[in-house]
C-alpha cells in the first residue's frame, strides 16, 4: 500500500501536510509573462507546485472539424481550441527555472508519448495523468516505464476504468501512485463532489488519495457566488493528501474573453490568487482540526460536498466523456492495407480526442490488422473497419 512517497524533496501522504498543486492550464492566454505572473501568485499563496499541460493541437486531436458538444466549449472547434490553449514547448524549461527560483515543484500532464519523453528529459519529479487520458492505456504504459511517481485523476471514470488504469500503471512498474478524486463537470456542482469517495479510493487501491477540484460556485449554472475554499478544505476530513486546482489572475476578465470567443476556456473553475490563498489557509486549519469560521451558507454548501461513495460518472460528466481520446484514422487507409498504431511515431491510427472510436485498450490488438474498407483520415475507428480474420 502506498501510504506516502516523495515528490522531489517533499513527502506526500502519510502525516505530511496536504500537497497543493496550482494548475496553470491555458490561463496564460498565450502570454509568457502572464504564465510567470500565475506562477508567482501560486508561490505567494503557499502552493507546493505549479503544473502545466504538455501538448499541441496536432498531438491532442486533428483538424477534423469536431466540436465538444454538451460541454462549456461546444461553440469552439476542438482543433482551434487547443491551438489557442496549449502551452508552447519553449516555455517549459523557462517556467521550470522560475518555479525552482520560487520554491515550487514543476511538472506537467503529458497528452502523448513524445511529451512523456520530453518531460522525462527535462527532469520533472512526477507525472500527472489528466482525467480525460486515464483511459489511454498506451500513454499510461509509457509514463509508468519512466520509473517516477504518478498522479492520476479519476474524473468521468467508472470503477472498472479506474481499476484498469491502476492495474496498467502497477503492472508497468509504478510503485508511488496517487489517485485524485475528481468531478469533471465544468464547473462541477458542490452537491456532486462526493468527497466520501476519497477515503474509499485510498482503501480500495492502496494509493495516496487526493482531490482535483472543479467546484467553485454555489450557483454552478449562473456562476455568480464563488466559494472557492470550501471543497478542498472539506476534502482534508476525508483523507485528501493532495489538492489540485486551476489558477488564473483575473477570472472576471477570463469570463469576458470566453463569452466573446477570444479565450478564457477554463474561467468557470479557476481560482483567483486571493481565493487560492484563502483555500490553502482553510486547508491548513482543517489539518489542525481548528475552526474555519464559516457562515451558515458556507456550512450548508460544505455539507453538500460530502455526498456518497460514487465510482460512476455524474450526468454532467457523461457529456465530458465525449472529449476523451479514442482510436481514430489519422492517415487515409485503403482496404487491405495494415492499420498501424502511431503512439508518437508514424502510423495511420492514433489515440486522439474526441470520443467516437474504439477504446485505446484495443490499440495493440488492432495494430497490424488489415483495413476492411477504405478509410479516409478523420474516421473514428470501428470494429467494422477492421478485418478480423
Amino acid at each position: 500500500m502506498t501510504s506516502a512517497f516523495k515528490i522531489a524533496d517533499r513527502e506526500v501522504g502519510g502525516d505530511a501536510p496536504c500537497y497543493v498543486i496550482a494548475e496553470l492550464s491555458c490561463n496564460h492566454e498565450g502570454s509568457f509573462d502572464e504564465a510567470l505572473r500565475i506562477l508567482q501568485a501560486a508561490a505567494d499563496a503557499g502552493a507546493d507546485a505549479i503544473k502545466l499541460q504538455t501538448y499541441t493541437a496536432d498531438s491532442l486531436t486533428r483538424d477534423f472539424g469536431t466540436r465538444p458538444t454538451g460541454t462549456m466549449w461546444e461553440k469552439t472547434d476542438l482543433y482551434r481550441l487547443y491551438e489557442k490553449a496549449h502551452t508552447p514547448r519553449e516555455w517549459h524549461e523557462k517556467l521550470q527555472k522560475a518555479a525552482a527560483d520560487h520554491g515550487l515543484h514543476f511538472f506537467s500532464s503529458p497528452f502523448d508519448e513524445e511529451a512523456v519523453d520530453y518531460l522525462d528529459e527535462i527532469g520533472v519529479p512526477v507525472f500527472k495523468i489528466a482525467s480525460f487520458e486515464v483511459v489511454d492505456v498506451k500513454l499510461l504504459q509509457k509514463v509508468a516505464q519512466k520509473g517516477k511517481p504518478v498522479i492520476i485523476s479519476n474524473g468521468m471514470t467508472d470503477y472498472l476504468e479506474l481499476a484498469e488504469a491502476v492495474r496498467v500503471l502497477r503492472d508497468n512498474g509504478v510503485r508511488d501512485l496517487a489517485v485524485l478524486h475528481c468531478n469533471s463537470g465544468y464547473p462541477a456542482a458542490f452537491k456532486e463532489a462526493n468527497l466520501k469517495t476519497i477515503s474509499a479510493i485510498g482503501r480500495l487501491f492502496g494509493v495516496v488519495p487526493g482531490l482535483s477540484d472543479h467546484t467553485l460556485f454555489a450557483d454552478d449554472s449562473s456562476c455568480t457566488q464563488p466559494m472557492a475554499h470550501i471543497t478542498p478544505a472539506e476534502a482534508v476530513g476525508f483523507g485528501s493528501k493532495i489538492v489540485e486546482v486551476h489558477l488564473t489572475m483575473d477570472r472576471a476578465h477570463a469570463r469576458r474573453m470566453h463569452e466573446s470567443g477570444e479565450g478564457g476556456f477554463d474561467w468557470a473553475f479557476s481560482r483567483n490568487p486571493d481565493e487560492l490563498k484563502k483555500m490553502i489557509e482553510h486547508i491548513r486549519l482543517a489539518e489542525r482540526g481548528l475552526s474555519r469560521d464559516l457562515s451558515e451558507e458556507e456550512q450548508r454548501v460544505a455539507s453538500l460536498t460530502h455526498g456518497e461513495v460514487k465510482f460512476e460518472p455524474t450526468e454532467k460528466e457523461l457529456s465530458s466523456r465525449t472529449l476523451r481520446p479514442t482510436l481514430w484514422v489519422v492517415e487515409s487507409v485503403k482496404a487491405g492495407q495494415p492499420l498501424r498504431f502511431a503512439g508518437g511515431r508514424s502510423g495511420n491510427v492514433d489515440s486522439i480526442r474526441p470520443g467516437g472510436g474504439l477504446p485505446i485498450r484495443f490499440a495493440d490488438f488492432v495494430d497490424g490488422k488489415e483495413a476492411a474498407c477504405d478509410l479516409p483520415a478523420g474516421t473514428p475507428l470501428q470494429w467494422s473497419h477492421v478485418r478480423l480474420s
